[in-house]
């Protein structure tokens, strides 16, 4: 059974002697670049202008209308300077500002001919949600819980351990197990039925990953790590119960890709579209692509815009 590509975690948590061990991965805390922009900023009320003769697409358009319209920037415990946009992709579901966006995205997943969805955490599940509606893809979205909250030996393939980004502590993330088998059998039982007088069959799992914002790429790092090893292990439940249940005794190759990701927004100046690519192969899809983040007055630089101020309160 093999992966596209993996590689070695950043951290391991749990040391018991017998316990599995559960990938702990590291996320920097932010600090601002600058309180104030280097130069000049476009002031909310001529945003309009500004964003109407970009080169942005039309779903990344509106997405930054709403993003002015109803969010700001702000200190936040667990990750430093950020942009507080939960008015916009947690709290509240705005068709007008994320619908085309929300095609663009699914365009991109059917591209990329993903299976399934891999979402983290509760903060991307909105956002999430509607690309995989629109995509008309099923998704598998993390639960997010308090580190010893369950027993580790208890926990699916595919857990991982991470700061949360509001500073609540490290927080433990994992799929719903029968959840996860259940779509997955829905993909590769299909392939294994195609292919029932091949000597050699070879059953594939395409897995995207999506997010409300990515922003060092730690999150999506761990996020394309879990996917395959969760797609791994259960693809050997599927060939395991087929065995049991017809005593095929054919060699059955498996493989699980990292197929894409989607994400409204993406901290470019961390870099983190060149760490997902040397990382899986891939570069993610965004809408918007954050060029900087100011406190004083409220503002993000976006590549293609210029930096442009946010309404405020």
């Amino acid at each position: 059974m093999g992966a596209s590509r993996g590689g070695a975690v950043v951290e391991r948590a749990t040391a018991e002697p017998g316990v599995p061990r559960i990938p702990r991965y590291e996320r920097p805390h932010e600090a601002a670049s600058a309180e104030a922009p280097a130069g000049p900023c476009v002031p909310y009320a001529d945003t309009d202008a500004a964003i109407a003769g970009s080169a942005l697409s039309p779903g990344a358009r509106t997405l930054l209308r709403g993003l002015l319209r109803v969010g700001t920037t702000r200190v936040f415990g667990g990750g430093g300077v950020g942009i507080e946009y939960a008015s916009l992709l947690k709290t509240a579901a705005r068709p007008e500002y994320l619908f085309a966006h929300a095609e663009e995205a699914a365009a991109h997943l059917r591209a990329a001919r993903a299976d399934v969805l891999i979402v983290p955490g509760m903060s991307g599940y909105p956002v999430a949600a509607m690309y995989a509606i629109v995509a008309g893809l099923p998704a598998i979205f993390l639960k997010k819980a308090k580190l010893g909250a369950e027993e580790p030996g208890a926990l699916p393939a595919g857990s991982f351990v991470i700061p949360s980004y509001t500073g609540d502590g490290d927080v433990l993330m994992h799929a719903d197990a029968d959840a996860a088998q259940d779509i997955v059998d829905a993909v590769v039982l299909p392939q294994l039925a195609a292919q029932a007088d091949h000597p050699h069959p070879t059953l594939t799992l395409r897995a995207a990953g999506a997010d409300d914002i990515i922003d060092k790429a730690t999150m999506a790092e761990a996020v394309g790590v879990s996917a395959v090893a969760l797609g791994e292990a259960a693809i050997a439940d599927v060939v395991r119960r087929h065995r049991a249940a017809t005593g095929d005794v054919r060699p059955i190759a498996t493989r699980v890709e990292l197929a894409g990701w989607v994400t409204p927004l993406i901290k470019g100046y961390n870099r983190p579209s060149e760490r997902l690519e040397a990382r899986f192969g891939l570069r993610p899809f965004a809408g918007i692509t954050v060029t900087s983040v100011h406190l004083d007055p409220p503002a993000i630089g976006v590549e293609g815009v210029g930096v442009v101020g946010f309404r405020g309160r």
